[in-house]
């Protein structure tokens, strides 16, 4: 189960993008558990193309090591 404050890359893009967990909402159907995740870019030119925001479920993200947010600043 992800977080906010988690950081995570997302699975789909081309290369790796450091983002971390805005909001993480969890729901439950007859087919399992899962998270919606609103995440936010902090590296790449993915804000001017995409929002600032993406939104992806729970298994399409990868979590980021833990040291992965000391190396990354935010994108403004």
């Amino acid at each position: 189960m992800y977080r906010a404050g988690d950081y995570v890359y997302p699975a789909d893009l081309p290369r790796r993008v450091l983002c971390r967990v805005a909001a993480a909402e969890s729901a439950v159907t007859a087919a399992g558990a899962f998270q919606i995740l609103t995440l936010e870019p902090l590296e790449g030119p993915w804000q001017s193309r995409l929002g600032e925001r993406l939104v992806r479920f729970d298994e399409a993200v990868l979590p980021a090591p833990a040291d992965a947010s000391a190396t990354a600043e935010p994108a403004r």
